[in-house]
């Protein structure tokens, strides 16, 4: 499943992932994601965290914190073009598989779904994006709602 706001996105994430053999199922708010998420239960999850409705942060909350365990266990990317050095800590914090940041390359993409398909629950982070000292507002301000943060 490819959850983000931005079509284009979407829909180049979703050829990759054809390519790989996966059929795709596209949503493009959090909320719809959250839905067809409980309806069928995909084998990974890539989400945008700047989207309308439900955030890619509230998302992983959410899909983490399922009472079905099957959701529960659904290994969730989050991906943003947002810049600021928090983003990882927090995707690692509320249980989030593997952190990509946009733009995402193809290889990027198969090698995070190949290796969380094959039974692995996380993708280490000192792989996986450089360090950032940057701060977004937006970014912020989505993440001012989780209070522990």
């Amino acid at each position: 499943m490819i959850a983000d706001d931005v079509r284009v996105i979407r829909e180049q994430l979703g050829q990759w992932m054809r390519e790989l053999g996966y059929s795709v199922v596209h949503a493009s708010c959090g909320a719809t994601a959250l839905a067809e998420l409980r309806r069928q239960s995909p084998d990974i999850l890539i989400a945008d965290i700047d989207m309308p409705h439900l955030s890619g942060l509230h998302l992983l909350q959410t899909v983490r914190s399922d009472a079905d365990p099957n959701v529960a266990a659904i290994p969730v990317v989050v991906s943003s073009s947002l810049e600021d050095g928090e983003i990882q800590r927090m995707v690692g914090a509320l249980g989030g598989s593997a952190y990509l940041k946009k733009p995402v390359s193809k290889e990027q993409l198969i090698a995070c779904v190949n290796y969380l398909t094959q039974g692995n629950t996380a993708i280490p982070p000192e792989g996986n994006v450089s360090a950032s000292h940057s701060v977004s507002a937006r970014f912020r301000r989505i993440a001012s709602e989780f209070r522990e943060f």
